[in-house]
């Protein structure tokens, strides 16, 4: 496989498997949430903070492991790369990740009243249009910056 093939594949791998921390968090912080609180504003609040945690979680412990088996040891590239998408990261996720799987996990709740359904759905759409995103910053960085991530 080519080099800038498999690197796009391992970036999205990455993005992939924060997601699937997202998943885990949503549905934890939401489930939690619903036996405490009736509001589905307030519930909609904790499901995006399990999206945060978990997500940055399960993608950084991605990250690492794929430089440690890529034989990348050193921190300091480690901490570059990573510079270079937390701001588009934090970007995204606050204009388009998190409003999506707030409104759309709320408007679910409100016409459904399941909240796993709701977070799944709400996921899955917010997802897609975060990974789309970042695939597009990472494509500008790679052909206006040269860097190759």
């Amino acid at each position: 496989m080519k080099k800038n093939v498999k690197d796009t594949v391992n970036f999205n791998k990455e993005i992939l498997f924060g997601e699937i921390g997202t998943l885990i968090g949503t549905q934890l912080f939401g489930h939690y949430a619903s036996k405490i609180f009736t509001s589905p504003t307030k519930i909609s609040v904790f499901v995006v903070l399990g999206s945060i945690i978990c997500g940055s979680l399960f993608w950084f412990l991605m990250r690492v492991y794929d430089r440690k088996i890529r034989k990348k040891k050193s921190n300091k590239a480690l901490a570059k790369e990573i510079s270079y998408f937390v701001m588009a990261s934090i970007s995204l996720a606050v204009c388009i990740y998190y409003p999506t799987l707030f409104y759309s996990t709320r408007h679910f709740l409100v016409h459904h009243n399941v909240v796993s359904y709701s977070a799944i759905v709400s996921q899955a759409v917010a997802f897609l249009l975060f990974l789309v995103g970042m695939n597009v910053y990472r494509h500008v960085l790679i052909k206006w910056k040269k860097i190759i991530l």
